[in-house]
């Protein structure tokens, strides 16, 4: 059987959120794309990439699964800043996450699509049947839709 956390490698669309930063209008596109690295450990190169006057932005840090949560740790300048978050629902292509609250960022929620996947109706099922998705009602009530 095939460890749960393969599954993330590759780009995923966020289409729903709770992050201020996404819901600025000065960034656009958010997506992040995971891709396993060589190590023993389950370890993630993270890239997280949006578009901002007409250049694409980057993200970068590594995941490093811990106690069924990851914890995030920048690389390059970021290198001192940490967050954790951890998977709350993976069904096919469609993938939901919550983070903490850290240093420079709100508590939150992300719902992320594979990229090229399409979902029908994935807004009208998250708001009639949150719970499906790990969701509660009062985090269903402040999603904003991308």
């Amino acid at each position: 059987m095939t460890a749960w956390h393969t599954q993330l490698d590759g780009t995923w669309e966020i289409k729903g959120t709770t992050f201020p930063m996404w819901l600025s209008e000065k960034r656009k596109r958010p997506r992040i794309t995971y891709k396993r690295t060589e190590k023993n450990t389950v370890e993630l190169l993270d890239l997280v990439e949006y578009e901002a006057k007409d250049k694409t932005k980057q993200i970068k840090g590594i995941d490093r699964l811990k106690d069924g949560r990851f914890v995030w740790r920048g690389l390059g300048l970021l290198k001192v800043l940490t967050s954790q978050w951890q998977v709350v629902t993976m069904k096919g292509d469609v993938l939901v996450i919550r983070f903490e609250k850290s240093l420079v960022t709100p508590a939150g929620i992300d719902i992320l699509v594979k990229s090229g996947a399409e979902v029908p109706k994935l807004r009208e099922r998250v708001e009639n049947y949150p719970e499906s998705f790990g969701l509660s009602d009062e985090e269903k009530e402040t999603l904003q839709w991308l």
